[in-house]
């Protein structure tokens, strides 16, 4: 409750207690009246009783009509003016029923006046009882006065004699100075209750306080805890960032809470609770949020309206603030909270949400190093993995040519008498065709090497792209050629490329699309220009790629199948390869399979658009499989 409202109710229950006291002294005024007359004279006469019967109906009439205005008015300053009203009404009574009773000098109803310090020390505490001693000091004066000079000689009044009564001022100083006693102990006593009461109120005041800051403390720490929880709790960091939002915005009962985090040079709502998701990014020095990220700073805006460059999301919303969420010096994102109450925060606000800006921060930092630890961890995995895949491959690969050459070597060695010329050049052939396999695994190697050092340049040149894939396939075995199949689109002209590299590329593609489609079965090789670029396709009917393969093809050493159980061979390095070198030359190579039906492999290069560069740092495998062949496993058994 309010101050003013207290002050209200306690002026209010201050009338409505003095109105019950009034109506007591109502029916013993009635009663006192009444018996006015009984014992000795001198005694009222009929004007006395009738005044005295009147007094006593303007008492109730007045009290009634203090009662009801005291229940209807409804502020401190009109029930002020009402108890000074009836203040001065009481006292009028008071002084009139002293005066009406006068006409017996000795007479003690003039002790009502003492009644009336006891209501000025209520009111007024201590100075509103001695008003009432000056009000009584004059009235008894006046009425000293006129009681001299009523009886200023011996008379009959009232059935008895009444002597000479002088002016006394003794009997003035009694009067006014128990009075004065009265109103001194019931004043004192009444401002020292006001003033226990004022303690109390004040210390009550403050245990409020204390209990909203504790409460508010509890809610913050309820705030905090949830931060950290969610931040721990939730898989990812966007999950965290909305359980944060809803639960902390409810839970510290704002109207509308938000997290943003900074991206480059915008911001990204990741949770909002009490408002519509605001999907759009903000640029730094847009709107509130935008400004606090640019400065650093903490912002309060009583009144959104008039802040330029507000972002209105709720058209109900008011007032707003934000705090910067920072790591060490930089910004990494900003906490926003609005009201639909203009002015609605304050300085305990702006600093609770500082200390929850600095918790989510950590809660963020935290779970951004444990993504990256958790990013780190997988990719060493990854390189585990594959330097046992390398080993693997690597050891098979180099293993099977090695075993031919070696196998027909010894054969030679052992049986040169019996061997014919022509088994001789056969068995000669073969160790060339094998040596010259490990020579491509060594070279494939080394070339990766380069590729991941940077140090592959291109050396482009204007070529005539039609005539440039007729070589390449007329570069291929008589086999070969015969199952492919080429379409150079009319509208294929020149291109800027690296013939050598784009060679390589399309070799990889021919040689595996021979390798894994039915000998029998034709091999297509296709270009054609659009918008300017330059699109060459292979495509075989092999037996297909499965749909989980497709993602990891241009992975290094990936392989379709176990390492030791494939029916073809290689390292599974020329998709990778060739991915790295055609990304070097700004373009894109994509592959598209249906089990059973075959594969296509497509390269994109721009027309115009390749320069030198050194090689930038993509990945891929390829998806090329090893198996001893027919010519190894004859050199075995030869061996």
């Amino acid at each position: 409750m309010a101050a003013s409202d207290k002050h209200l109710e306690q002026a209010r229950r201050l009338e409505l207690g003095l109105v019950r006291v009034r109506w007591f002294a109502v029916f013993l005024s009635l009663y006192l009246v009444s018996q006015s007359n009984v014992g000795q004279p001198p005694r009222a006469s009929h004007g006395v009783m009738v005044a005295a019967y009147l007094v006593v109906a303007a008492l109730a009439v007045g009290n009634l009509g203090i009662w009801l205005a005291a229940a209807r008015l409804r502020s401190l300053a009109a029930l002020r003016r009402l108890g000074l009203a009836a203040f001065l009404f009481d006292a009028g009574l008071i002084f009139g029923s002293a005066w009406l009773y006068s006409y017996d000098p000795k007479g003690s109803t003039w002790v009502v006046i003492y009644i009336l310090p006891l209501e000025g020390a209520l009111r007024y505490q201590l100075e509103g009882a001695l008003a009432s001693v000056i009000l009584t000091l004059f009235n008894e004066i006046a009425r000293e006065f006129y009681l001299a000079s009523r009886f200023s000689h011996p008379v009959i009044s009232g059935g008895a004699f009444i002597d000479r009564y002088p002016f006394l001022v003794s009997n003035v100083a009694f009067r006014v100075g128990v009075q004065g006693l009265i109103a001194l102990v019931a004043g004192f006593m009444s401002r020292s209750l006001a003033r226990e009461a004022e303690k109390a109120e004040e210390q009550a005041r403050r245990s409020e306080q204390a209990a909203r800051r504790e409460a508010a403390a509890r809610r913050e720490l309820a705030a905090f805890n949830t931060a950290i929880l969610a931040g721990v709790g939730a898989g990812d960091l966007e999950s965290s960032l909305r359980l944060m939002a809803d639960t902390i915005g409810r839970d510290l009962g704002y109207e509308s809470f938000s997290i943003l985090l900074r991206e480059g040079d915008e911001l990204v709502v990741k949770g909002m609770y009490g408002m519509p998701f605001y999907e759009e990014r903000i640029p730094l020095g847009r709107g509130v949020t935008g400004t606090v990220a640019r400065t650093g700073q903490t912002l309060m805006v009583p009144d959104v309206s008039g802040f330029p460059g507000y972002i209105e999301v709720d058209p109900a919303m008011r007032s707003e603030m934000a705090a910067p969420m920072k790591s060490g010096e930089e910004v990494i994102g900003v906490l926003d909270v609005e009201s639909g109450t203009p002015a609605a925060f304050d300085e305990a606000a702006i600093e609770l949400l500082t200390r929850l800006a600095d918790q989510i921060a950590l809660v963020v930092q935290a779970n951004r190093l444990l993504s990256q630890q958790t990013e780190t961890v997988k990719r060493l995995r990854e390189l585990d993995q594959m330097k046992s895949d390398f080993v693997a491959i690597t050891s098979h690969e180099l293993r099977t040519p090695i075993t031919a050459i070696r196998g027909f070597i010894k054969t030679l060695i052992r049986n040169s008498r019996r061997l014919s010329g022509d088994q001789v050049m056969s068995f000669m052939e073969i160790i060339d065709r094998q040596s010259g396999r490990l020579a491509r695994l060594v070279e494939d190697l080394l070339f990766i090497s380069r590729i991941e050092a940077g140090a592959v340049r291109l050396a482009a040149q204007e070529v005539d792209v039609g005539r440039f894939l007729k070589e390449v396939v007329e570069s291929q075995t008589l086999e070969g050629r015969s199952r492919l199949w080429l379409d150079v689109g009319e509208d294929v002209g020149t291109a800027f490329l690296d013939p050598q590299r784009v060679e390589q590329v399309i070799r990889n593609l021919i040689d595996n699309a021979l390798k894994f489609s039915p000998q029998d079965s034709q091999v297509f090789l296709e270009a054609s220009t659009e918008d300017g670029i330059l699109r060459i396709s292979v495509a075989d009917h092999g037996p297909g790629i499965a749909e989980d393969e497709l993602p990891h093809i241009f992975e290094r050493f990936h392989q379709a199948g176990e390492v030791l159980t494939r029916e073809a061979e290689g390292a599974g390095l020329g998709l990778y390869i060739s991915k790295r070198l055609v990304e070097a030359m700004g373009g894109t190579i994509e592959a598209r399979s249906v089990l059973g039906e075959g594969a296509t492999f497509t390269v994109t290069l721009p027309v115009r658009a390749v320069s030198e560069r050194a090689e930038p740092p993509a990945e891929g495998r390829a998806m090329e499989s090893s198996e001893p062949t027919a010519e190894t496993e004859t050199a075995e058994r030869a061996s």
